[in-house]
């Protein structure tokens, strides 16, 4: 064990300690126990990826598809 390792693993047994000082006591979220679940409106998130769906397409098609389209271009009207 060199000098560097020795170091280093005393750092961190007096920093872990220190650590856990700035745990929280209790979780963040705590599932209810007698609310019912909320339900899922399938109706409105289907027409989100819808509509999310008709603008995301295109536009990323185009972004990554115009070199292909220019290299086709180019080809076809002999090179530069």
């Amino acid at each position: 064990m060199n000098a560097s390792s020795r170091l280093f693993s005393t750092i961190i047994k007096t920093v872990k300690p220190n650590g856990r000082l700035f745990e929280e006591a209790h979780p963040f979220f705590i599932y209810p126990k007698n609310t019912p679940n909320q339900p899922v409106h399938l109706k409105f998130f289907t027409q989100r990826f819808g509509r999310t769906a008709g603008t995301y397409v295109p536009l990323m098609t185009f972004f990554f598809g115009w070199p292909f389209a220019a290299k086709l271009l180019i080809t076809k009207a002999g090179g530069l």
